[in-house]
């Protein structure tokens, strides 16, 4: 029998549940099922507090972006801006670009989950061109347009990081040299200037917690960096 929790413990214990099993399955081969046997409730319990899969499953990658997001608009507004671009543009973990890439192509298929992911999508464009604003405030760099700098970069991160985690077309370091390369040019910075602006560690460095989803990450989770 499982153990009774107030409302609130028990939806952060089906989604972090869901985050699991997506870590290792991927958005589309999860079901209710799935989840209610890996909390160890019955299936109608889910349901309860989730009534459809769809809800679930948008309501999950809300919280896994959430975490990972969590510090970025601290880096959008405090991190020097030149450390704060390198930081947004190098390459990140693996474990967050599946359940990226596993919502993308699960998106068209269920509007809530769209919903979450365009929003989100839409809000790391808005803190990635203020960073871009203040690196031009700065004088350090140049934008006559930060908003459509970052939808360019934006776009050209995804890609590379389709190329460099899900076909391992190219390598970390080449991946972060397209990105840095172009963002360089387009910004008016000296080549060179991102990689030795580069965190140490991957992007969200200044964030307190690492991802739910790195946390219960399964064999999918390839750590390949």
């Amino acid at each position: 029998m499982a153990t009774r929790l107030d409302p609130a413990a028990r939806r952060d214990q089906i989604l972090a549940a869901t985050l699991r099993l997506v870590a290792r399955d991927g958005f589309a081969r999860v079901t209710l099922r799935d989840v209610a046997a890996e909390v160890g409730v019955v299936h109608g319990l889910i349901r309860h507090y989730f009534p459809t899969r769809e809800q679930l499953m948008a309501e999950a990658f809300d919280a896994a972006v959430l975490a990972e997001l969590e510090g970025d608009e601290e880096v959008a507004e405090r991190v020097e801006p030149v450390e704060a671009l390198a930081d947004w543009l190098t390459t990140t973990p693996r474990d967050h670009y599946f359940v990226w890439i596993d919502a993308w192509s699960e998106a068209h298929r269920n509007p809530e989950l769209l919903a979450a992911l365009t929003r989100h999508h839409r809000d790391c464009e808005r803190r990635l061109a203020r960073i871009i604003e203040r690196l031009a405030e700065s004088g350090r760099g140049a934008s006559d347009d930060p908003a459509a700098d970052a939808k360019m970069l934006t776009a050209l991160v995804d890609g590379v990081a389709v190329q460099h985690h899900a076909i391992d077309l190219i390598g970390r370091a080449e991946a972060d040299r397209v990105v840095y390369t172009a963002a360089e040019d387009r910004l008016g910075l000296e080549r060179g200037t991102l990689a030795a602006s580069r965190p140490t560690a991957a992007r969200g460095q200044w964030a307190a917690d690492a991802s739910p989803v790195a946390a219960t990450a399964g064999p999918r989770a390839d750590r390949r960096d």
